[in-house]
């Protein structure tokens, strides 16, 4: 089977997110046009793309006048597919990592069993852990899967980055839907000792439910987030009509 070549413009679109995150802060101008082609070796029009790219996903905005100025430095997470945490970061060019894996059995409560539609006795496996990008702690996860479907994962464990891919491999469960809700609120000492930022500091919490292709609950994710280092991009379009407010 041959492969899938990524674009020209998405690997010079990945080197200068790389030179923002790495080298530049919010307000900063990128290089005018000719001095990217000449740096990257590469034409006018595949720089424009890459930019044009870096706008959408919120990065950077083109302001006349002035040029191309860097929006953010913030990793963005598209809310608009169901991606694991780690293919996330490897789109971006980032390095995933772990730190404090502990995977458990717990008694689910309340929220639990009514967002997985739990039976009296069912059981849940919790899989806890700090995400790190190229190092630094970015977000503290809590993954609660339902134990029937995922025999003998409690001994077992998983030994690649990405959870999802360790369902799907090991266990042929694929995640087609889910709803997450998102809410701001500030960090408790547990949580900033976690992401060793300050308690009280503002931080995501994010609580996603993802369901398996016939609509059943599978798992439930709660993941607080740094929110000066993360941020969810939603692509909406279009308006119902039925729903306009007169």
């Amino acid at each position: 089977m041959s492969q899938i070549k990524t674009p020209l413009y998405k690997k010079v679109q990945k080197k200068i997110l790389n030179e923002i995150i790495q080298n530049m802060k919010e307000g900063d101008l990128l290089p005018i046009e000719t001095d990217l082609e000449k740096k990257y070796d590469v034409s006018r029009i595949t720089i424009r793309k890459a930019i044009d790219e870096l706008v959408l996903e919120g990065f950077v905005e083109k302001i006349q006048g002035r040029g191309t100025i860097v929006r953010s430095t913030k990793i963005i997470q598209d809310a608009s597919t169901i991606t694991s945490w780690t293919e996330e970061m490897n789109l971006k060019g980032k390095k995933p990592d772990t730190e404090r894996l502990r995977i458990f059995e717990v008694k689910p409560s309340k929220k639990i069993k009514e967002k997985l539609n739990l039976h009296s006795s069912e059981k849940v496996i919790c899989v806890e852990r700090i995400r790190l990008v190229d190092g630094e702690p970015i977000a503290l996860m809590f993954n609660y899967l339902r134990e029937k479907y995922i025999p003998g994962f409690l001994e077992k464990g998983f030994t690649r980055e990405s959870l999802y891919e360790e369902l799907e491999k090991n266990y042929n469960i694929i995640l087609e839907e889910a709803n997450e809700q998102i809410r701001a609120r500030l960090a408790t000492d547990l949580e900033a000792s976690a992401l060793r930022i300050s308690p009280g500091d503002a931080i995501l919490q994010i609580t996603r439910t993802t369901y398996l292709p016939n609509g059943t609950p599978f798992e439930m994710v709660e993941m607080i987030s740094r929110s000066d280092k993360y941020e969810y991009h939603i692509k909406v379009s279009g308006r119902d009509k039925n729903k306009v407010i007169r």
